[in-house]
């Protein structure tokens, strides 16, 4: 699963359009300190799965320092809810084996330094998407760190909604990521 998760973010590196003669600096998210979260809710419970194995890549222009791109990628069967039957029954309803990532890849990046205005599409259970949304962005110990959230709406990617007790969840999942790098 490493070299396809490799291959795919060369494949989503290659798709980048960069504009002739920009100076062009890329890369990878720090995978020790990135991670994105998930948060869904049903009427008795809320509940949070956090995938701690994101792994993408950022470009940006040398001269100025702001971000041209931003690529990301997960497998779906790394997010840990901290509860295993919960988490088998959403590797069950997200088709995990049959659609094992979920990507995003940035269309525009407004970056003003503090915060990006962000487009984007992401793909969830062989659906794409557009998104957009804005983050915040901050530098730290000489890292840029790239934080924020956005709702997708799990009948937008055809997943039928987890049900507890006869009663299905929300259909907002509540996504938040922190994403960090070397500039």
């Amino acid at each position: 699963m490493k070299n396809t998760m490799l291959a795919l973010i060369a494949l989503i590196i290659v798709s980048f359009k960069i504009d002739k003669g920009a100076d062009i600096k890329t890369v990878r998210f720090d995978k020790a300190s990135s991670s994105i979260t998930y948060t869904m809710t049903h009427p008795l419970h809320t509940w949070e799965g956090v995938c701690k194995e994101v792994d993408g890549v950022v470009q940006s222009d040398t001269k100025s320092g702001k971000i041209i791109k931003v690529a990301a990628v997960a497998k779906v069967s790394t997010f840990d809810s901290k509860n295993s039957n919960r988490d088998s029954h959403m590797l069950e309803v997200t088709d995990a084996i049959k659609y094992p990532t979920v990507t995003f890849v940035t269309t525009t990046v407004k970056d003003d330094g503090a915060t990006l205005d962000v487009t984007g599409k992401i793909t969830f259970h062989n659906v794409t998407k557009e998104i957009h949304f804005v983050a915040s962005s901050k530098m730290e110990d000489k890292k840029r760190i790239l934080y924020g959230n956005f709702i997708v709406l799990l009948e937008d990617f055809n997943i039928e909604r987890p049900s507890f007790m006869m009663v299905k969840t929300e259909n907002e999942m509540k996504m938040a990521f922190y994403l960090e790098y070397t500039p």
